[in-house]
């Protein structure tokens, strides 16, 4: 289903940016993680929001007033991050094709922004523990080839030794095919010496 330009059947978004030829390797959501930790700011935002208006009304502030200025304070402050948090959670993706890598980052219900890189341009994949280790999942950076673009870094992906270690092989793999294909079209005869003289 499409609300604005948020698209919630993530595998349809995925087709839309596949080749005839080309497969998807390994599609990955990000990690929870990030999400509960919005959720848990979200609620201590919102008790300190409802202490405010109780400290208020103790002050002999009329109970509508309080209850509209903390409503119009909780949505913009509490609401919207929250909607924007599960947005990015439930539906970003990371996907790794035989051609290129995807990244699908749909941040609220009104921008998606989607980053493609071709495999050939990556220079090396790094991944890195995230809090001390102590949780199943990392941050994973792609350096790309020199005059291509910066360091791009994605947080909160499970298991991104992983993830790290099969882009890597598909990268690899690719290079593998680019070079047999080159190979081949060397070793083809051209039009010209298939005349016969």
């Amino acid at each position: 289903m499409k609300i604005f330009a948020l698209e919630t059947d993530t595998d349809r978004m995925a087709k839309n940016y596949l080749s005839a030829d080309e497969t998807i390797i390994l599609a990955v959501r990000f990690h929870g993680f990030l999400f509960l930790l919005r959720i848990i700011r979200s609620f201590l935002l919102s008790l300190l929001l409802i202490g405010i208006g109780i400290g208020i009304w103790y002050i002999g502030a009329p109970v509508y007033l309080i209850l509209i200025a903390v409503l119009v304070t909780w949505i913009p402050t509490v609401f919207y991050p929250l909607l924007t948090s599960y947005i990015d959670w439930k539906y970003d993706i990371l996907l790794i094709t035989t051609e290129k890598l995807v990244v699908i980052n749909q941040s609220s219900l009104f921008h998606t922004n989607v980053r493609q890189m071709n495999l050939d341009n990556l220079a090396s994949v790094n991944a890195s523990t995230q809090c001390w280790n102590m949780v199943p999942f990392g941050m994973i950076c792609f350096d790309l080839k020199e005059g291509i673009g910066q360091r791009f870094c994605l947080r909160y992906i499970p298991e991104a030794d992983k993830v790290a270690s099969i882009i890597s092989n598909a990268v690899v793999l690719f290079q593998r095919r680019r070079a047999a294909m080159a190979q081949q079209a060397a070793h083809q005869p051209s039009a010209e010496e298939k005349k016969p003289s």
